[in-house]
């Protein structure tokens, strides 16, 4: 019992700096949640009187933030050994459990769930608090999409003295910003909460930490060694998330700058009294003006994949430009000009107002209207591609470039509407995030051997109907297995369905509905790549023995892993890889299908194939050529 009024009844959970209670508030008959600040274990006894004063103070200073993204602090109570804060108890489940559901975010989900951890931020900052363990397990995200910043555990004020333990900064490793480490290093600051800020909007849309590692020496190598953590699937969000990782704290981004631009991500309206960007600046900030908090409706998740690494700080190098400026920039110019959000702000309005909706003509000849070509309202093709691919498409981190029959076919395409190579935009698109970007327009086209089919074509409840030209190839269906495998001995495909050997393909493929029809056994779970059911593949302590795709994907992933995996006979079925745009966008699937035609009535399409696939096929001769039967009429 606690000041003869909280009676503890079960933990709730512990960390380094104390523990959770759930509880029972016997004045007001209540349940509450109750927590101790201080590490019992890390305290002697002469260092115990000064630790209750520090953690007084901060019990009373966190008291004081009322906001709606940070957790509501009912009563402060002292015992003897001990600093109680006594908080609002919430029934909701942590953003780590929902990443552990669900993988990864829609950008749009993860944009909004970042915008309610800043504004809870910056009511903390205000306080002259900083939390200092923010993480997705510190985050609650409510059923109807309310965010609340909790466990204030080991917050401090800013430009305290660092608590450490044993010579070591406290905090969760993958989450501490690189200035923590520095020598003469203040201690923890607002920058620093929003390091982890941005590490927490990177692990929602790639599905990793940037920068790996379990302790912190690891974590702080790998940041200095690479402190350019590769960003595939963050769309809008790329330019935010950069800002906020800069080693450097004075180079950061400071928290009204971030709110701004991803107020723009939503498309929401700046906050009252938002600044325009500056020099990035540090000091307790302002709180914003909650967004008005409607019913959020979590939006459809899209993607991940392998990640690497690192980033930190104190090394005397020249810094690096910073890629979030022009964003942020561009932002507050959008939001002062009062235009309509992100998208319009990159020239990506409406289909009327670029070229592809039937109303957009100009006076031909004799009166006549004629369509205005793609090229004259969108200077760059911005084109939707996979990086994971060998063959088909794939990403070179080293020259930052993408290659493959995907790749030189897009070029081929853009350069029949009149695009030279360098007006040509690439974007990383995996399997389930393909029709949100387009439906995002992050892209005019996505060529990423996105398979024809009718329900695509027809919006499902929920999902998103696109159009397409072609098919541009036709593939055929396999599965990969490992070349050894100690459990199972598989010969062909029928080995797979007989033995119930669980099956990995790509969330949202064709495959993931089709072959449990077929009698075969999926994984629990499908992930949103190829490339991870090849990773887990790979891995022999995974229950997974065998990915389903087509056979060129498989094919290529055979070649970059000699020994080590081997593809089955085909099985029936074909896969018509077409490309895909946005329904109603007349003139831009006629560009399209006219540089299909040229392309495969020409020996290009027999070139393209034998560059990049016929080695994978051993040296097969090209298979047919497809039919264009999605641009009949066009």
């Amino acid at each position: 019992m606690i000041d003869g009024r909280y009676e503890l009844l079960e933990p709730i959970g512990s960390g380094g700096m104390g523990e959770v209670w759930k509880a029972h508030d016997r004045r007001l008959r209540r349940f509450v949640a109750v927590k101790g600040l201080l590490d019992r274990n890390a305290m002697t006894p002469g260092t115990q009187a000064a630790a209750m004063r520090r953690a007084r103070r901060e019990a009373e200073a966190i008291a004081k933030i009322e906001h709606q993204n940070v957790v509501t602090v009912h009563d402060q109570v002292e015992t003897d050994n001990q600093v109680w804060i006594v908080m609002k108890l919430l029934e909701a489940r942590s953003l780590a459990d929902l990443l552990r559901a669900e993988r990864v975010l829609a950008v749009p989900r993860a944009a909004d769930i970042g915008l309610q951890i800043l504004q809870g931020l910056r009511a903390v900052h205000a306080a002259s608090v900083v939390h200092r363990d923010v993480k997705p397990g510190n985050v609650l995200v409510h059923d109807n999409g309310r965010v609340v910043l909790v466990d204030f555990g080991i917050a401090t004020f800013e430009g305290a003295t660092q608590v450490t333990r044993s010579g070591s900064v406290i905090g969760t490793p993958p989450y501490l910003a690189p200035e923590l480490f520095a020598p003469g290093s203040p201690g923890p600051t607002p920058a620093s909460d929003l390091w982890a800020l941005g590490i927490t909007l990177y692990e929602m849309v790639e599905g990793r930490v940037p920068f790996a590692g379990g302790e912190v020496w690891e974590v702080q190598e790998n940041i200095r060694h690479s402190p350019d953590p590769a960003i595939r699937y963050a769309g809008p969000l790329a330019p935010v998330i950069q800002g906020l990782l800069f080693p450097d704290p004075d180079d950061r981004l400071d928290a009204a700058t971030a709110e701004a631009m991803l107020r723009e991500v939503l498309g929401d309206p700046p906050a009252p009294h938002t600044p325009g960007p500056g020099a990035a600046t540090h000091p307790p900030t302002a709180p914003s003006e909650p967004a008005p908090d409607p019913v959020r409706t979590p939006a459809p998740a899209p993607v991940p994949e392998p990640l690497g690494p690192p980033v930190p700080a104190a090394t005397t190098r020249p810094k690096r430009p910073r890629p979030w400026l022009r964003a942020a920039t561009a932002v507050v110019c959008v939001a002062l000009l009062g235009t309509a959000g992100w998208l319009v702000a990159q020239g990506i309005g409406d289909d009327e107002k670029t070229g592809t909706g039937s109303g957009s003509t100009t006076a031909g000849s004799g009166g006549s209207a004629a369509p205005e070509p793609w090229k004259k309202a969108n200077p760059k093709l911005k084109i939707g591609v996979k990086d994971d691919q060998p063959g088909l498409s794939k990403y070179d981190k080293k020259t930052e470039t993408y290659t493959g029959y995907d790749i030189d076919l897009a070029y081929a395409i853009a350069a029949h509407m009149g695009y030279s190579r360098e007006e040509v935009a690439f974007t990383t698109v995996a399997t389930d995030y393909r029709s949100t970007a387009l439906k995002a327009k992050q892209v005019d086209l996505v060529i990423a051997s996105y398979s024809i089919t009718d329900d695509r074509k027809s919006a499902s409840p929920g999902g998103y109907s696109v159009d397409f030209a072609g098919p541009y190839y036709e593939a055929s269906r396999s599965f990969l297995v490992r070349e050894k495998s100690s459990k199972y001995t598989i010969r062909d495909s029928s080995d797979l369905r007989r033995l119930g050997v669980e099956v990995c393909t790509a969330r949202d493929s064709t495959y993931e509905k089709e072959l449990p029809k077929r009698g075969f056994t999926m994984t629990e779970s499908q992930p949103n790549t190829y490339q991870d059911c090849l990773d887990q593949l790979l891995d022999v302590r995974s229950d997974v023995y065998a990915v389903a795709s087509d056979d060129i994907v498989l094919a290529g992933y055979e070649k970059a892993n000699p020994g080590k995996v081997r593809r089955l006979e085909n099985i029936q079925g074909a896969e018509g890889y077409g490309v895909a745009m946005r329904p109603q966008s007349p003139v831009l699937k006629g560009e399209v299908c006219t540089a299909l035609r040229t392309i495969l009535g020409s020996r290009t399409w027999e070139e393209m194939y034998e560059k990049n696939l016929s080695a994978l096929l051993d040296h097969k001769p090209p298979p047919g050529r497809p039919d264009l039967t999605e641009c009949e009429g066009h």
